[in-house]
């Protein structure tokens, strides 16, 4: 997900602008320019943003190492039936 995507599904949540900058801890006119890229967003603002939507950074080598682990559940599963 880009991070425009990302704040649309924030935004689609909360409804509303304001309702977004309260979750975030910013003004309206701050989250404004945020949005139309007239200021750069902080780490800890991304941070909250990710938290809010529900969403995380995954660590490739730790989803690489779970999806090789389903594919065996999946295996023996199959196998089973």
């Amino acid at each position: 997900m880009d991070f425009s995507a990302l704040l649309r599904v924030a935004l689609k949540r909360a409804g509303k602008n304001e309702t977004l900058a309260v979750a975030l801890d910013l003004s309206p006119s701050v989250l404004s320019r945020r949005m139309n890229g007239e200021n750069g967003w902080t780490e800890p603002e991304i941070n909250k943003l990710l938290d809010y939507v529900g969403c995380e950074i995954a660590d490739p080598s730790e989803g690489s190492a779970k999806i090789r682990a389903l594919k065996a559940t999946l295996k023996i599963v199959l196998s089973e039936e």
